[in-house]
């Protein structure tokens, strides 16, 4: 009967604690339960307050962002994110981790995604920025890209389909507006950091707002460069060869070398 009883108060505890611990992932796991949203497809949903204008050029928008992200990857989309529109920043916070930001994304070692979007990100290049992010955790899985990604190479990657800070509409000829955007952000070059003071999430997203935006331009530069180099197909390479097992770094720049060699394989 003791055991029973301890198990029964385990079984009321697990629950409390995973929510204690994750409490944004909970919620996005019981948003058809315990919420005022409304589902507009099987994988959009939005606050039951949205206008149904807004709740079209949702839909748009997403569409539109999937077109950047097939192209960047020139292949169809494999990410099934759920994407979940809110109507306010308070909401917003109740879904990230963090109530800045104009979206964010959340994922699961279990193949489950999230993709919250502030209200005022809603446009084609806030979804396309945090689908990428979900795009790359679908096709490498949740564990390589929390060991083996850096989040330099996350977000510069992104930022290739985010045209908040360039104008190009080819992801392949990004590199010379984020080297200006670098150097301004820069000073210069008098503040300048290093790819590897970058690796971690918080590593990348400490310090003041100027220091952010520097980080997202390093992290654009970088690998704007790099894609300009080995094209779409290394992208693609560089996913196959960490899932077979290869490490990050030593295959990206082996990518670059083969690249500009001519002895891809």
């Amino acid at each position: 009967m003791r055991w029973l009883v301890r198990f029964l108060v385990f079984l009321l505890i697990l629950p409390l604690a995973y929510f204690a611990a994750f409490p944004q992932i909970f919620r996005c796991q019981l948003l058809k339960y315990t919420s005022d949203f409304q589902q507009l497809t099987p994988t959009v949903w939005v606050d039951a307050s949205t206008p149904e204008r807004q709740r079209v050029y949702l839909l748009f928008e997403i569409n539109e962002a999937t077109k950047r992200l097939e192209k960047l990857w020139n292949s169809p989309a494999k990410g099934r994110a759920t994407v979940i529109f809110c109507q306010s920043p308070e909401q917003y916070q109740q879904y990230c981790h963090d109530g800045e930001g104009a979206g964010c994304s959340l994922g699961t070692p279990w193949g489950e995604s999230w993709i919250i979007i502030n209200p005022y990100g809603r446009n084609p290049d806030v979804l396309a920025h945090e689908m990428c992010h979900d795009e790359l955790y679908t096709r490498l899985g949740w564990l390589k890209t929390q060991r083996q990604i850096p989040q330099w190479f996350n977000e510069g990657l992104a930022l290739l389909i985010d045209q908040r800070f360039t104008t190009a509409t080819d992801s392949l000829r990004r590199h010379d507006e984020f080297q200006d955007h670098w150097e301004e952000q820069s000073h210069g070059q008098q503040v300048v950091l290093k790819l590897t003071e970058l690796e971690s999430l918080k590593d990348f997203f400490s310090g003041n707002y100027n220091r952010v935006m520097l980080a997202y331009m390093t992290a654009g530069r970088e690998v704007s460069r790099w894609l300009a180099v080995v094209g779409r197909g290394g992208l693609t390479k560089l996913v196959d060869r960490l899932k077979a097992g290869d490490d990050f770094e030593s295959v990206y720049q082996r990518l670059e070398r083969e690249a500009k060699t001519g002895k891809g394989s």
